[in-house]
């Protein structure tokens, strides 16, 4: 009868403790891409032990997707969503993100990269927190510069993207004479995408986009960006440095040695470092100019924010601070995402970890360095997606052999009647 009684005890006090238990545990869904996230979770669950995360990880474009009909419908559900950086506007005009100012002191905004910053705002209020940035390099194969008898770069050097056009035509080989390169000097790493070439007309003095945020005659079809696409017509139909057709990704291409010279970010360095197969001799130097104007290196990559309508507030900005802030920014640098941090502390680790002494790795130091100068980010709009993906037809109609003038001024048309909704 006594054991009974101590049964019905348990039983009660266990009742009596399980809706505390619930209480003192808060589940929250992250919306991502497929980045190696279980030790990130793992450490920071163990920081915050009444707080369980759960990764919904998709592909490249199934997140976009998913981030319009899901938000788009008010859900509650994910909590926190990776955003890419030229988007945060989009979201922020549907408010569709929480604004994030309160969530960090002055000195962790400080960390951050300016540029970054100002990506992840909107009308002046922090929506999404820095995680990642980017920024571009010149790669080549130093083999290539051998059989030209010309000089490769140093580390610290900025060629002209005049003395790249040369270059790359002293580059382009025709092995076999039948009229097709075996050998291509030059291509862009993302060669229709204005996140890599909207550093052409910046280059040049040109804007990304009108003041208003919406407004595109008189800027993309402007001189600057006549005469910097120009120079991406003629490389790859006068010069013939570059290849046309359907995308590819260049550097599958430059490792068999079939392209001397392209643009490209830096996850690049340990991509080509660790490949024991790697049969040719490589280096980087930094992001090219034109002679007439000054470096504006692309730059922006994921932030991270926090939907309007969770019902785990507390939990999602708690979890978004750590992320984008000191031992968390840090970590998802080493065992998260692998893209440059976004804190300027982190990226001084770049100066003094051992890791970086020598050549190849040695190169992140360049890198690092260059993600803090010149950066230029994408337009901010809240029509993005359509001035993206409009440019981006533009561009692969240009560099197939489509008139640079017209071709600007057809995008000009079709953009400015997406735009039209945002006023």
């Amino acid at each position: 009868m006594k054991l009974k009684r101590l049964g019905i005890i348990a039983a009660l006090l266990l009742l009596i403790a399980l809706p505390t238990l619930a209480q003192d545990s808060t589940t929250i869904t992250w919306l991502s891409l497929g980045w190696p996230v279980d030790d990130v979770i793992a450490e920071f669950e163990a920081q915050n032990p009444d707080i369980n995360v759960e990764a919904e990880q998709v592909g490249f474009n199934d997140l976009f997707a998913q981030i319009q009909v899901r938000l788009g419908a008010r859900s509650s559900v994910p909590d926190v969503i990776s955003v890419d950086v030229p988007l945060v506007s989009a979201y922020a005009f549907r408010n569709w993100l929480l604004p994030l100012d309160p969530v960090f002191t002055g000195d962790e905004v400080e960390d951050w990269l300016p540029a970054a910053v100002d990506a992840g705002s909107y009308e002046g209020t922090l929506y999404a927190a820095p995680v990642s940035t980017s920024t571009q390099l010149l790669f080549y194969n130093s083999g290539c510069f051998d059989r030209a008898g010309l000089m490769p770069p140093g580390a610290d050097d900025r060629l002209t993207w005049e003395e790249i056009a040369d270059i790359a035509q002293q580059m382009t080989f025709d092995d076999d004479g039948d009229g097709t390169p075996d050998v291509w000097g030059f291509i862009w790493e993302q060669m229709v995408r204005i996140y890599q070439l909207q550093a052409l007309p910046e280059s040049l003095g040109g804007a990304a986009i009108g003041e208003d945020g919406l407004t595109v005659d008189g800027v993309i079809n402007s001189q600057a960006w006549i005469d910097a696409f120009t120079y991406y017509y003629n490389m790859f139909n006068v010069w013939n440095a570059a290849p046309q057709g359907e995308e590819f990704w260049p550097a599958d291409i430059f490792e068999t040695g079939n392209i001397c010279m392209f643009v490209g970010g830096p996850w690049n360095i340990p991509r080509f470092a660790n490949n024991a197969d790697l049969d040719i001799e490589w280096g980087v130097s930094r992001h090219p100019y034109f002679a007439d104007g000054e470096p504006a290196t692309p730059t922006g990559s994921w932030h991270i924010g926090v939907n309007a309508n969770t019902e785990n507030r507390d939990a999602a900005t708690r979890f978004v601070h750590w992320l984008s802030t000191g031992e968390g920014a840090e970590m998802w640098w080493r065992d998260g995402s692998g893209d440059f941090p976004a804190q300027q502390s982190v990226l001084a680790l770049f100066a003094t970890e051992a890791e970086f002494d020598a050549l190849p790795m040695s190169y992140m130091r360049t890198a690092a360095d260059e993600a803090t100068v010149n950066p230029r980010p994408r337009a901010v709009t809240v029509g993005f997606l359509e001035y993206e993906q409009i440019l981006q037809n533009i561009f692969q109609d240009i560099r197939n052999g489509a008139d640079v003038e017209e071709s600007l001024n057809l995008a000009v048309q079709r953009i400015e009647s997406e735009m039209a909704k945002y006023r």
